[in-house]
């Protein structure tokens, strides 16, 4: 079967049951049921950063945007049913990966088709980020003290700045998972950054409704994705990328 007969089994089942998982999801944050499809069955755990990113090392970390907290990608995940898990969204990766492969970024371009699958990719990736921060509390604040009864507020409830609302929060959740169901991204191009990587190392930092930014060391490939803001040209979203890059990086190597 092709990559786009699977989108479209991914689509309709995104548009059938959004309603009743994001429903579900804002009622009970925790609630055990796929976060693609809203089934019960045939759960699996979904890594919300896929295991091949990290070459099945399960000592590699990625740090939380909101308090600072290191994880292991092993150990990060989310409920998915066996169909959406490994026929759907694995399907998409395994595509990707094998695009990766197969075009060397220092002198050839991806294909238009290519660059939509990737957008719809990240995308996934920030909807993942999105059930995840409803279903964790918040730890600590970082530099702040720890006050116990705001230890027991979803991250989400942080996203941005301390006064970003529940509604607001529930929002983007909703907003997250609709921009799946949407076919064509060939208005989001722009917002995409490719770029070629000579690093030895994993690397990735992402900021809620905002932006990603993840290095695939093996295929010599980096992508940063905007995920809310638009761009006339592409020039412009990359000088925009890689001043955020090169602020990460220096706060990383002080």
């Amino acid at each position: 079967m092709s990559i786009q007969l699977k989108l479209v089994q991914l689509r309709k089942k995104i548009r059938a049951n959004k309603k009743k998982i994001t429903d579900a999801i804002i009622a009970e944050h925790s609630a055990e049921m796929c976060i693609i499809c809203g089934s019960q069955d045939q759960l699996t755990r979904e890594h919300v950063i896929p295991q091949w990113v990290y070459n099945r090392c399960t000592k590699r970390t990625f740090e939380t945007t909101t308090n600072g907290i290191y994880q292991t990608y092993n150990k990060t995940t989310l409920p998915a049913c066996k169909d959406c898990n490994s026929n759907l969204l694995g399907y998409l990766e395994r595509h990707l990966k094998h695009e990766f492969e197969r075009v060397d970024v220092s002198h050839q371009e991806f294909t238009h088709e290519t660059l939509e699958l990737i957008i719809l990719w990240l995308e996934t990736l920030e909807y993942k980020f999105q059930v995840l921060d409803l279903r964790r509390n918040l730890n600590k604040v970082k530099g702040a003290e720890y006050i116990p009864f705001i230890g027991k507020i979803p991250i989400a409830m942080f996203q941005g700045s301390m006064d970003t609302s529940p509604a607001k929060v529930f929002s983007n959740f909703r907003s997250a998972l609709q921009v799946l169901s949407v076919k064509s991204k060939a208005d989001r191009l722009n917002s995409l950054c490719i770029i070629h990587t000579i690093n030895k190392d994993f690397h990735f930092f992402h900021s809620t409704n905002n932006f990603i930014f993840i290095e695939l060391a093996e295929f010599g490939i980096a992508f940063f994705y905007f995920y809310k803001q638009s761009f006339d040209d592409h020039s412009a979203a990359t000088e925009s990328a890689m001043k955020i890059v090169e602020d990460h990086y220096a706060e990383t190597d002080t």
